[in-house]
This record gives structure tokens, sequence and C-alpha cells, in this order.
């Protein structure tokens, strides 16, 4: 079994990259989609939340609007620290417990019905580095653009000033120092159909290694 990390950065292009895994059939652990599930309303984290920032990070349904809370954290530093001590104990502890659940299908699949194959799951960490989970992963896939584009991306889709885009970006390690500590990397401003035949050959490598 192999454990691949996919991280990259703030508008990088990596929920492109993990779809076309997953249309390749590749099992992945979402860290975002586990964070999501962890702040539903009721959720012990979501109240710890609540409790911290004040109603006034909700919406008129009573979820969270992620998109306030967002500027919150991406303005004061010791905020965004205070949330991620909420929240990462909790999705890190998530995570564990589903590769412990990859890793129980591992032992129970029937010697040599993957001839040839090994199973390969994906880990979706957006903040692999920041939160030094490196140790989780046998590979690491990192998804690139020039900070440049990560910028344009955030003022286009998010409606921010060139200064908030820029904090954002800013709040991670940049994607050029990343890819130092990465084993493969993508290319995330490729049009489609070239970004598909990336990742397809990748996934093929990765089923099928030679190292």
């Amino acid at each position: 079994m192999l454990i691949v990390g996919l991280t990259g950065g703030i508008s990088s292009g990596k929920s492109r990259v993990l779809k076309m895994f997953k249309d390749f059939g590749c099992k992945a652990i979402d860290a975002d989609e586990i964070a999501r599930q962890l702040t539903e309303p009721g959720t012990r984290v979501f109240t710890e939340i609540v409790n911290k920032f004040g109603a006034g990070i909700l919406n008129r349904n009573g979820r969270l609007n992620r998109k306030r809370l967002a500027e919150i954290i991406f303005k004061d530093k010791k905020k965004r620290k205070e949330l991620n001590l909420i929240t990462h104990p909790r999705i890190i502890a998530e995570i564990k417990r589903k590769i412990r659940g990859f890793q129980e299908l591992e032992k129970k699949a029937k010697p040599g019905t993957r001839k040839g194959k090994r199973n390969v799951f994906l880990l979706d960490i957006p903040l692999l580095f920041e939160a030094k989970l490196e140790y989780l992963v046998d590979k690491i896939v990192l998804v690139y653009v020039p900070q440049r584009v990560q910028i344009e991306r955030l003022r286009r889709d998010d409606n921010l000033t060139y200064e908030e885009a820029k904090a954002r970006v800013e709040s991670q390690i940049p994607l050029c120092k990343k890819k130092k500590y990465a084993d493969y990397i993508i290319s995330g401003n490729l049009k489609p159909a070239s970004l598909r035949k990336q990742v397809r050959l990748l996934y093929e490598e990765l089923l099928h290694p030679t190292w």
C-alpha cells in the first residue's frame, strides 16, 4: 500500500487534480471535507469555534459563514492560530482513523488479486507542510502554480483586493519552497485536457512503481 500526500496552496488547482485522481479510481481522504464535517452545527468543534469567535461568524441559518471566518483569521495571525488549535487536532485524528481503515482493507485483500499493481491511497491535505504531517505519507505530490497566478485566481474567484489576496497566499509556505520537498510536481496552470493527461500518467506510475 502506498499513501500519497496531495498538497498545494490556495488557488493552486489542487481540487481539480483531486477530482481527476478520483475519476481514475484512486481512493482519497479529503482533509477539507473532514473539516467541513467536523464543523457542522451541533458538533463539539462547531461549538468551540462559535465560543471563541462569537455568533457573528454564523449565517442566518446557524451554520458557519466560512467567508466571514476567513476574513477574520487572514487579517489576524493570532486568531488563525487559535482556530488551528481547535480544528487541526480533530482533523488529524480523523485522518489517522481513515488511514487505519485503509490498512485494514489492505490486510483483508486476497493475495494476488492486484497482480502488478498496488493500492494507492491519496491523502489530500492543503497544509501538509505547514502542519508538519509529512510523516503520514510515503510520497508527496505538489500542485504548483506561480504566486501571481494564485493571487489572480483569488481576486477573481473571491472578489478580493490585491493586498487581501496576497496576504492569504503569504499565510502559507510559498509553493516554490514546497517544490524542494515534493516527490512529484503537477502544474496547476494547464488546460483541462493536458492536466488530466498529467494526472493519469502519474497515477499509472504510482500504481506500477519502477523504484
